[in-house]
């Protein structure tokens, strides 16, 4: 039976690239990034240890998980959701690591870049645009990575 829970926990591993879907506390816990996915792994762990299914916890989407008792934490996950349409513009998934918003940064920028739209006034005019709003978003979600 144990065989079929490892083919399950590897089979979601692929599929959530899971290295970019959690964070480690400091007990060594994970915490996903998805408050559904958390409350999931929660629920598996529990089951796994008491071998009694029980009924799912409601959490509070808005806050992703964080506790009224913990102000800073419910803080940081509103400022990161003021952020969600700057990852959007970056074309990355809403909380994605650092360092993949930064390749994303790198590609749109070589993909709008206004001098390659030079022999063309109106394209570059837009292309100009674009690259102003993709480094705006960049610079808001880095200033926030770094304030974290």
């Amino acid at each position: 039976m144990p065989d079929i829970f490892d083919s399950i926990e590897s089979f979601f591993r692929s599929l959530f690239h899971e290295s970019d879907a959690y964070t480690t506390d400091s007990s060594g816990r994970k915490q996903y990034y998805d408050p559904d996915m958390q409350d999931a792994w929660d629920e598996l762990e529990e089951y796994l240890k008491e071998g009694k299914n029980k009924p799912r916890k409601k959490t509070s989407h808005s806050t992703c998980g964080a506790t009224q008792s913990d102000p800073r934490k419910q803080r940081i996950k509103t400022l990161q959701e003021a952020l969600r349409e700057d990852y959007a513009n970056l074309k990355v998934r809403f909380a994605a690591p650092f360092e993949e918003v930064k390749k994303a940064h790198k590609k749109l920028l070589r993909q709008y870049h206004p001098d390659r739209y030079a022999n063309n006034p109106e394209r570059c005019k837009m292309a100009t645009e674009i690259t102003q709003k993709i480094n705006q978003s960049f610079q808001k979600i880095k200033d926030f990575e770094q304030k974290k």
